[in-house]
Parts: C-alpha cells; sequence; structure tokens
C-alpha cells in the first residue's frame, strides 16, 4: 500500500510540474521539482523526464547555466534509460537553452541606452555614423577618466564601425583588453577582430 500511496503522490507532482512549466511558471516548476526528486527512486525513464522539467523551469527563469547542466544530464539519463525516441526533443531543447544562454550573454554586454556609449551605438544603428563616432570618442575619455576597460573596449568597438578605422580601433580595443586581464572583453574584441578580418598580435608568455 505504500508503494502504491507514493507512486499516486509521484503522479501528482508530475503533473502539476507539467502543469507549471505549460503555465511558464518556472518558479512553482522548480519547487515541485525539488518534491518529487526525493520520491522518484529507481524509475530512470521518470529520472530523464525530471532533469528535462527541471531544465525547462530554470530555462523559464533565465537561469541558463544550471539549464545547460540539466538539460545534459537529462540527455545522459535517457540514453542509460534506452529512451532513444526522446532524444531528438531533448537535443531541440538544449539547443534552445543554448541560444538562450548567448543571447542572455550578448544583452549583458550592450550599452544602456541613456549613456554616451549607449547614444554612439544608437546614433550608428540608425546611420548616423558621423554623430555615433563623435559620440563614442567621448564615450571612450570618459571611461579612461574613470578606469573603466569595458566601456572604453566598447567604445572602440563602435568606433570600429567607421570606415577605414576597422584596424586602429579594435588593435587599440585589445590592447585595452588584454591589460584588463577580463577574459569576456578579450572574447567580444576577438569576435569583432575575425568578423573584420583584423590580425590581432598575439600574445608572448
Amino acid at each position: 500500500m505504500a508503494d502504491i500511496g507514493i507512486t499516486e503522490e509521484v503522479d501528482e507532482l508530475a503533473v502539476a510540474l507539467v502543469h507549471a512549466l505549460s503555465r511558464q511558471d518556472g518558479e512553482q516548476a522548480l519547487a515541485l521539482a525539488l518534491a518529487l526528486d526525493p520520491l522518484i527512486g529507481d524509475r530512470p525513464a521518470l529520472r530523464a523526464r525530471h532533469a528535462t522539467w527541471t531544465a525547462q523551469a530554470h530555462q523559464i527563469r533565465g537561469e541558463f547555466e544550471q539549464a545547460a547542466s540539466m538539460i545534459r544530464h537529462a540527455i545522459a539519463l535517457a540514453q542509460a534509460a534506452g529512451e532513444s525516441d526522446a532524444l531528438p526533443g531533448l537535443k531541440a531543447l538544449k539547443a534552445d537553452i543554448v541560444r538562450g544562454k548567448v543571447a542572455s550573454k550578448t544583452a549583458d554586454t550592450l550599452p544602456l541606452p541613456d549613456t554616451l556609449l549607449g547614444r554612439a551605438v544608437s546614433a550608428m544603428d540608425q546611420g548616423d555614423l558621423e554623430g555615433g563616432a563623435a559620440l563614442a570618442r567621448q564615450a571612450r575619455i570618459e571611461a579612461q577618466s574613470l578606469g573603466n576597460a569595458r566601456d572604453e573596449v566598447f567604445s572602440l568597438l563602435a568606433l570600429a564601425r567607421i570606415p577605414g578605422q576597422e584596424d586602429s580601433a579594435i588593435r587599440a580595443a585589445f590592447t585595452v583588453a588584454d591589460a584588463s586581464d577580463d577574459k569576456n572583453l578579450v572574447t567580444a574584441v576577438s569576435r569583432a577582430a575575425g568578423a573584420a578580418s583584423v590580425a590581432l598580435p598575439k600574445k608572448v608568455f
């Protein structure tokens, strides 16, 4: 009888969890996933679905690092459980989570619209390269005065959008990023250099 009771509770929690996900209620879904976890026992297929649901809950909450970790775990569990039919859907969910993770990181690097740098980027986006360049130069001076390597790098990358300034601006941005020891800044400059076909100096250790 105890096993029947546990099975009924597991089924009720699983259904409630799926409903929470359908409502895009990530907080409730995570709470239900936490309650369901110790009741699953030796049910490999359900363990894989539980990991998938947990990944989806984190995704809804914008917690892409946790979502990516859980979906990888879900894929491994599904493979171990012989749930081959579920793999295409899980891999599609993984790709969606990765896209969300990338988009989130990109959003974090965008300048605030009410800053000099934000106004520079906005002007350039609207085709006003001259006005955007003037604002970007001001933004760089301001960043230098504040010792703000991140804003100085992105000001220089904005200037790299001006025809004829790609090489000098990207190389200057690399120098600042490299000196800051911020790997994210170095990566951003490297990507810009690749897109503009600008050769960066190789580091000597």
